[in-house]
């Protein structure tokens, strides 16, 4: 093409003819062919040709040398084209020169292309080739995707500046004449078509990868998953159990958010939702490992046969629960990130600066807008136009991202871009929680699981010397779990001191009432209820003692209810007062389930003599002292003092409340509750009724 100008002036031919022995091809060293078709296999032949392993090795070294070279490659064919911009303008002037430095990019890349392509194979297998990724993925930027990224980076970069050896010179297409101007817009028209066609050809290896990118992302990023799994599943013991997943549990938020820049930069937003998908069973997946070691964890304290409260494994299991609301927190975090960058992506789809015609070249090229117009060519070659939900049409990517986002009227509102994630963190959390329970809770559940078959509560007979002269004493298994429940204040507080592990702790306390809804649930069946509607909603309800008070009459503890709430109303420093809540959160869990688990036990006890009721009603009343010195609201529970009184009441007035409430319709299941327990205590008592 360029041997067909005729150039009169002979200085010109001279010009012209040593220009074209720049670019021929017969005449290159050794050096000029390795870079012309990207071979670096001589180097490595007679280590690729040994063992397989030793092929691995050597691609990997290929695809080293090849990230590596790329920049330089670019750096010599911009030194090029400068070279042949300067030539051309004085030797076709400066209307043409824009036009054949286009032609020369065009040229010098048709021929490499090809390899251009095998060598980011060797660099990370085409999706969908069928040719396992094991040897090309890794960590070190050169491998997989991270390596298909970096070339891509480059190849941007590269074209942003070629671009600016094919823009006019200043002052060029300013004319009065009509006619010239429109041959000046028609020209850059031409311009323009070559650079699209130039830029996209340049950039047409990188296109199965943005086309599939999720898929190309898929094995690498398992890999790493699997890697990390294995460690997390052994973490066994309690000792190290904070540090090592402290470690490994934020470990998928650099990889999340590296897979999210490759596909900002590869696709421009194109193909979100595979990404997201494969990014959100990534982080997903990750959490549900930690839930497990969790679980694995509160099975090893659960299965403790000590009855020492060990202060070190409640501040592991606190700890642990800071674990899980920091990474609660970075999802947060991390969910808010990409939407933003969604919001970022939908507005630079609509850039057309590569797109227009008869408005002139542009001044210049950033790379977002060349990595937009080439990802729009690779992935949406014919965009549908839909509606944004305002009655204005744009393209349908440009609407599903703004409604991933969260910024059209489609959109719902809190909705998380990660649901496996999100999903997968609620059961972190609740892990987390039993395992902090199941600490505090194991020495009263060891002390009250056999109490049911004491021989003390048969006791039918007048007491010893002693008892009548001190009166009945708690037996020590009552007392051993009131002074635990003291000595947890003590364990809480340090933890709850800390205002930063507090505020991450604070992130997955929601819902923590559940973890002591079980002796509760085992209440109501000793009792002989099967309760009606949504179960968790009733027992909740019965845990809190909302809807039992009033059913007490003159035998409930409404004095100390209303006593509790005005110790609530006091002010105090908020950092305290914080401090304050959560010790009384895991207070008023561990004292439910005590509680729960107490009138459970009542429940099974087979016979009560008169003075094992008068025992069965010091335990209780000892342990609502204890509630009653926490100061937690709702505590002490107002079952637990009505059952001391059920246990010690006359025969004549038991009979008499059961009496009357046989014709009482009965209007929730908590009063059902209420009746069974007061037939069933009247029952072991030896009561008729």
């Amino acid at each position: 093409g360029k041997n067909s100008v005729v150039v009169e002036d002979e200085e010109e031919k001279v010009v012209n003819d040593e220009d074209d022995d720049d670019l021929d091809n017969d005449d290159k060293t050794d050096e000029e062919e390795e870079a012309e078709d990207f071979d670096f296999s001589e180097e490595t032949t007679d280590a690729t040709t040994t063992s397989t392993t030793n092929k691995s090795s050597s691609t990997q070294i290929n695809a080293k040398q090849f990230i590596e070279f790329l920049p330089t490659f670019y750096e010599s064919v911009l030194e090029l084209l400068s070279k042949e911009r300067a030539q051309s303008k004085q030797v076709f002037g400066p209307e043409l020169a824009p036009s054949i430095v286009g032609r020369v990019l065009l040229e010098c890349f048709k021929p490499i292309i090809s390899s251009f392509k095998s060598r980011l194979g060797n660099v990370c297998p085409v999706p969908g080739s069928g040719i396992s990724s094991s040897s090309s993925s890794g960590n070190d930027g050169f491998g997989g995707t991270e390596g298909i990224a970096a070339a891509y980076e480059s190849t941007i970069q590269f074209l942003s500046l070629a671009y600016d050896q094919m823009e006019p010179w200043e002052g060029q297409g300013s004319s009065n004449n009509q006619e010239n101007d429109h041959d000046s817009a028609s020209n850059d028209d031409d311009v323009m078509e070559t650079i699209r066609t130039a830029f996209s050809m340049i950039a047409s290896p990188f296109v199965p990868y943005q086309r599939a990118l999720a898929e190309a992302e898929r094995d690498p990023l398992g890999k790493a998953a699997s890697m990390v799994a294995k460690d997390v599943r052994s973490v066994v013991g309690l000792q190290d159990a904070a540090d090592r997943l402290g470690d490994l549990a934020p470990f998928m938020f650099p990889l999340a958010d590296s897979a999210i820049s490759r596909f900002e930069l590869l696709t421009s937003g194109y193909n979100a939702s595979a990404t997201l998908s494969l990014v959100d069973n990534l982080i997903a997946t990750h959490a549900s490992e930690l839930a497990i070691a969790m679980g694995s964890l509160s099975g090893h304290v659960s299965n403790s046969k000590g009855n020492e409260f060990d202060e070190q494994h409640a501040n592991c299991a606190l700890e642990i629960l800071r674990i899980a609301g920091s990474f609660k927190r970075s999802l947060k975090s991390f969910d808010n990130s990409v939407k933003d960058r969604l919001r970022s992506l939908s507005d630079m789809m609509l850039d057309d600066t590569l797109e227009q015609s008869g408005g002139g070249l542009p001044d210049a090229l950033e790379p977002a807008q060349l990595r937009s117009f080439l990802a729009k060519e690779a992935c949406s070659l014919s965009p549908d136009y839909i509606d944004d939900g305002t009655g204005v049409k744009l393209p349908a990517s440009v609407v599903e991202l703004r409604r991933l986002a969260g910024t059209t009227s489609n959109s719902a509102d809190g909705t998380t871009l990660f649901p496996k994630s999100a999903d997968s963190v609620s059961r972190l959390a609740r892990s987390c929680q039993s395992f902090v329970f199941e600490v505090c809770y194991a020495i009263p559940e060891q002390n009250l699981r056999g109490i049911s078959a004491l021989p003390v509560w048969k006791q039918d007979g007048v007491g010893s010397g002693d008892e009548d002269s001190y009166g009945i004493l708690p037996q020590s298994f009552i007392t051993h779990v009131g002074e635990h429940i003291l000595a947890l204040v003590q364990a809480l507080e340090p933890f709850a001191s800390d205002k930063e592990a507090l505020g991450l702790a604070n992130e997955v306390m929601t819902g923590v009432i559940e973890v002591a809804v079980q002796p509760w649930k085992e209440f109501v069946a000793a009792a002989g209820v099967s309760l009606t509607g949504d179960e968790k909603s009733q027992l909740k309800s019965l845990m809190r003692g909302k809807e039992v008070s009033h059913f007490f009459g003159d035998d409930g503890d409404n004095e100390m209810d209303n006593q509790i709430e005005e110790e609530d109303d006091e002010e105090e420093d908020p950092d305290d007062k914080a401090s304050t809540a959560f010790c009384n959160q895991w207070l008023d869990v561990v004292g439910l389930a005590v509680a729960g688990r107490l009138l459970e036990r009542t429940m099974r006890i087979p016979r009560l003599g008169r003075k094992g009721a008068e025992h069965l009603a010091a335990d209780l009343n000892y342990i609502r002292n204890v509630f009653t010195a926490l100061g937690v609201a709702g505590h002490p529970h107002p079952l637990l003092g009505y059952m001391a009184k059920l246990v010690t009441m006359n025969e004549e007035s038991l009979q008499f409340k059961i009496h009357s409430r046989q014709g009482e319709k009965t209007p929730s299941d908590a009063l059902e509750v209420i009746k069974r327990a007061e037939i069933r205590i009247a029952y072991v008592r030896g009561i008729s009724v």
